[in-house]
């Protein structure tokens, strides 16, 4: 559940209109979700709620509800809703279905949507099955680390005074194939949580909040304040969310590891999927340029170096994925054109000045 619905009729329109209201939850007001299996306490009211969307998984799915159900320390309540978008076999069952029967653990509220109503609108549909003050993301492939909830739960308690409001913990996490290793995670430590902000946004040229997976945890009120996540927004849905949370609220990356994404090679990268990040990250940046008079400076001086970084970032991940593209198969986007080399060396500078404010946005457990 990497990819989101990519509509290029109506994503520039979208980009224009971030901080605009939209009830993204209506449009699929008419599509009934049955709970299909678990058991809901309704004398039990959750403070975390963990949402799994899925579609037509099984294999790695167990390892995904397995490493929610092993959770340890947890000292607040917690609810796990998994929503599924698959249509229903001629037997009345899906893949997830039936291994959520096979596992027999009653705490598995188990949805099923009558129609698919796809990956964005999924992961709005879980949020509002969700009955806990808080959500947390974990796509059916990743895991959490067995002391996630614990550890989400006391990075809320730590910064419950901030001057604006926590919405937003976005996980750190381990990228792996195969088997996830916990203590190899560990390692990955940070002792500290770093607040994301939109100036950082601007000048890193990402919101950092992309793919909110492996424990990535939303205040309830913040995300549906924001409207849910619009599929207008094609394959960086997700992080304009965050964005869109950060105007009001805070929005932290976890120094701890809370869980694993699964890396999986060709499973969910197609040159169409990275030629469409980039045209969807573009008109990202654009808005963001265009907010204030020091925006719109910062932006006639530097979009063509945050593209081009952004455009071999790709190229990286493609390479990886062995797929064969060039920054040609990006030309009708925007032309690769190599920055000057004053101009780099400025953007570098910029990016380093700013790095020495971010470490002032640490917040270290006291």
């Amino acid at each position: 559940m990497k990819i989101h619905s990519f509509d290029p009729n109506c994503i520039e329109k979208s980009f224009n209109e971030i901080d605009i209201f939209r009830d993204s939850f209506s449009m699929t007001d008419s599509i009934v979700s049955d709970l299909m299996c678990g058991v809901i306490d309704k004398e039990v009211e959750p403070y975390i709620s963990v949402i799994i969307p899925t579609y037509n998984r099984r294999a790695v799915l167990r390892e995904a509800l397995e490493s929610v159900l092993r959770q340890k320390h947890v000292d607040v309540e917690w609810e796990l809703l998994v929503v599924d978008n698959t249509p229903l076999d001629e037997s009345g069952m899906t893949p997830a279905l039936r291994l959520i029967q096979k596992i027999g653990d009653s705490r598995i509220q188990y949805y099923h949507n009558r129609e698919n109503i796809g990956a964005g609108n999924n992961w709005n549909r879980g949020v509002r099955l969700a009955r806990g003050k808080w959500v947390c993301f974990l796509h059916d492939d990743d895991v959490l680390c067995s002391d996630a909830l614990f550890q989400i739960a006391n990075i809320i308690r730590r910064h419950e005074k901030l001057r604006k409001p926590l919405g937003y913990i976005h996980a750190r996490r381990l990228d792996f194939t195969g088997t996830f290793d916990e203590q190899e995670a560990g390692k990955h430590d940070k002792p500290y949580e770093r607040e994301l902000t939109r100036t950082g946004a601007l000048i890193h040229g990402h919101t950092r909040t992309g793919a909110p997976s492996c424990g990535t945890t939303i205040l309830k009120e913040a995300y549906l304040r924001t409207g849910g996540v619009h599929d207008g927004f094609g394959t960086v849905a997700d992080a304009v969310l965050g964005y869109q949370i950060m105007r009001d609220y805070t929005v932290l990356e976890s120094g701890k590891v809370l869980g694993g994404y699964r890396w999986q090679e060709n499973a969910t990268l197609r040159k169409e999927t990275l030629q469409s990040l980039v045209e969807a990250d573009l008109l990202f940046a654009r808005y963001r340029y265009g907010r204030t008079p020091a925006s719109r400076i910062f932006g006639m001086l530097f979009e063509r170096v945050q593209h081009n970084r952004n455009v071999d970032g790709k190229l990286a991940l493609a390479r990886k994925a062995h797929l064969a593209m060039s920054v040609h198969d990006f030309e009708q986007i925007l032309p690769y054109k190599k920055s000057g080399r004053v101009v780099s060396f400025l953007y570098t500078m910029i990016r380093q000045a700013y790095h020495q404010i971010e470490k002032g946005n640490r917040y270290y457990p006291r």
